[in-house]
């Protein structure tokens, strides 16, 4: 002697929406927290032959994060070595996110081809 009605269809119908919705959610909750991470690992390579323009030698830079993690603050530097004379120049990128590839451009008035070029990430932070 219920004076309760019976669902209706739409009510059902909202429901099984609703279960799935949050099962759905659940679900990438727990991906997400047994998920790995790897710490930042930011590496800098050369990218492409040097662009001459003038009397200025154009050294194309890219800075990948191979970690999961942000680094902040990525120092690079760049080192060329031409008759013993060293010119050093540095650039530094605000934030990397995890996989992230951030071109850099780096300008010397020498050609490295007459010299030694090293392209090297001096530090970064993880925010």
């Amino acid at each position: 002697m219920s004076d309760r009605e019976s669902r209706t269809a739409a009510e059902w119908t909202t429901l099984g929406v609703s279960c799935l919705i949050l099962l759905i959610l659940v679900a990438l909750i727990v991906g997400q927290t047994s998920r790995s991470s790897s710490d930042a690992a930011p590496v800098a390579r050369l990218k492409g032959p040097v662009r001459v323009v003038g009397k200025q030698n154009f050294v194309e830079v890219a800075v990948t994060n191979e970690g999961d993690v942000t680094a902040s603050n990525v120092q690079v530097t760049a080192n060329l070595i031409v008759d013993g004379a060293t010119t050093t120049a540095d650039q530094t990128i605000d934030f990397l996110a995890g996989g992230e590839v951030e071109d850099l451009v780096f300008v010397f008035a020498n050609s490295p081809s007459e010299g030694e070029l090293t392209v090297v990430v001096g530090s970064f932070g993880v925010p």
